[in-house]
């Protein structure tokens, strides 16, 4: 059984649907990467700096989605793919390390957001893959 592939995404076609993921997903992203990391410090740092490094190439790769709904290209759809799946690893190591290492009270908001922001990632991640295999990646979808 492999991926699903959606052929609409929210009552929409799929093209407007990954337009819609692509600002959203931005927004979302511009939303979990703020703060400026002084308060970390060892390992939590560098986890911090590098989400900071993924988020802003995944900012980038939404822009090379949003351009693939206007120019159709695969090419431009693949960064998204890549840069979702390590935004996803590094936002639920960091959900851990907050579970870890924060009281979960004064935590609570934030590991809301940022399982909301995982979840929300997931289905992004799906929608995206759709389009690229509707675009002739790998196998087309119908």
């Amino acid at each position: 059984m492999g991926l699903p592939v959606f052929r609409d995404c929210c009552c929409c076609e799929l093209k407007w649907g990954v337009l819609t993921v692509g600002i959203v997903d931005i927004i979302l992203t511009l939303c979990l990467g703020g703060g400026n990391g002084s308060g970390y410090t060892g390992g939590a740092r560098i986890v911090w700096f590098l989400a900071l490094v993924i988020h802003v190439a995944h900012i980038v790769a939404c822009v090379c989605v949003i351009v693939s709904v206007f120019k159709p290209d695969k090419r431009l759809v693949i960064p998204y793919l890549i840069t979702g799946i390590c935004r996803a690893i590094i936002d639920t190591v960091f959900l851990i390390l907050i579970c870890l290492y924060v009281r979960i009270g004064d935590a609570l908001f934030l590991i809301v957001i940022i399982v909301a922001i995982i979840v929300l990632g997931i289905y992004f991640w799906l929608v995206i893959y759709s389009w690229f295999r509707k675009l002739g990646g790998s196998t087309p979808a119908d």
